[in-house]
């Protein structure tokens, strides 16, 4: 099989793409990569050829942006149709069987299915958040800039979904028959598997927010320092490109990385403190190990995935706005025993049962099968 992705610069949602991937190469077949600037890095790192989007808006998640702006700035992005254009361009260039695009490019989704050639929607959160922001600010705003949400998102014959079915909300509508939930893809060295972890004495606690710049994230990653100052915990901290380590007051028990590769520490950790992105959460519950959610921003999926956590007792939620001693006493409960490492540890073991990347393929090699025509040439 030869994939082309098309992808966004939007943090987290970038590991499972890689994640599948690697398992279509790992199959004999091949990957490439269309996607903004500030992702060639990873990708390239990661062994994929990369190219910058052309006719597209150019995107840096990590620029300094208030909350009004970057609504805009997303909007414009998830709308922009000459990411679509790119793509249609890549596919036609060279044997492909199957385009995988972000469910966030919904004006590429739209261009690439227009044009006849084999889409498939990649989904790195909540199939049901979508579904309810296409009647939410985010849909109004697109259909301002000419985008239906859900007529777009039901246009591709197959979606896929790298959450587990059971985070969707119990009284949410059904998924239809072309949304398949994959369940998390593992994030791990290549060929590795994730296995539960042996926490360390004193615990370990790391810390990760988004790598996408929010208002207010500075402010609640120092609360959450402050909070954790004098613990009997050591601190493992990461910004991302995000947030200056030089500007933060660190204590004495944490330590503060722009970069860190989290498979490094996770395996070792008893708590994550991260801003509700699925990609940190699942790539935690993947080990075993319980989560405090800060969701970031009031209309992104931060705070459905806490909710998710909440309900499955594998963690808790509190706002951005906690203050240290609130932040606190959470850290403390979270750390001792209790049913939410119960509830952890059952997750863990369920999500290492099987990689989502895995199915993902299995499903992309029956959908580009089931193609007559599958480089969309006529």
């Amino acid at each position: 099989m030869d994939a082309l992705f098309a992808t966004v610069d939007a943090g987290g949602n970038l590991p499972p793409a890689l994640g599948i991937a690697r398992e279509i190469v790992r199959r004999g077949g091949s990957a490439r990569f269309l996607g903004h600037e500030p992702q060639r890095a990873a990708i390239e790192r990661a062994g994929f050829r990369f190219e910058t989007v052309r006719e597209g808006r150019q995107y840096d998640s990590a620029a300094p942006r208030s909350t009004l702006s970057g609504l805009r700035d997303l909007t414009a992005v998830f709308a922009d149709r000459g990411i679509g254009t790119d793509a249609v361009r890549l596919a036609r260039a060279e044997p492909t069987d199957v385009v995988v695009v972000d469910c966030l490019l919904l004006g590429a989704l739209d261009e690439l299915v227009r044009a006849g050639l084999p889409t498939v929607s990649l989904v790195h959160t909540l199939w049901s958040f979508f579904h309810a922001e296409a009647r939410g600010p985010v849909g109004a705003i697109l259909r301002l800039r000419g985008i239906r949400m859900r007529p777009v998102l039901a246009s591709p014959a197959l979606s896929l979904v790298t959450v587990r079915a059971d985070f969707e909300p119990p009284a949410g509508p059904p998924a239809p028959s072309r949304v398949h939930h994959i369940g998390p893809v593992w994030q791990v060295p290549a060929g590795g598997t994730p296995r539960p972890a042996e926490p360390t004495a004193p615990p370990r606690v790391l810390v990760s927010l988004s790598t996408t710049r929010f208002p207010g994230q500075d402010k609640a990653l120092q609360r959450i320092l402050d909070a954790v100052d004098g613990l009997d915990t050591d601190v493992v901290v990461t910004t991302g490109p995000s947030i200056d380590p030089a500007s933060l007051r660190v204590p004495g028990n944490a330590a503060v990385h722009r970069y860190l590769d989290h498979a490094t520490v996770m395996p070792e950790t008893s708590l994550v403190i991260g801003h509700g992105g699925h990609s940190t959460t699942a790539r935690a519950l993947s080990y075993g190990i319980p989560l405090l959610v800060l969701p970031m921003h009031p209309l992104m999926d931060q705070a459905a995935i806490g909710r998710a956590l909440v309900r499955h007792d594998a963690g808790r939620m509190l706002a951005k706005s906690a203050r240290p001693k609130t932040i606190r006493a959470a850290v403390t409960a979270l750390l001792a025993d209790g049913p939410h490492r119960t509830a952890a540890r059952r997750l863990g073991e369920q999500i290492r049962e099987r990689d989502g990347a895995a199915t993902a393929v299995d499903l992309l090699e029956q959908f580009s099968n089931s193609r007559a025509d599958p480089t969309g040439r006529r």
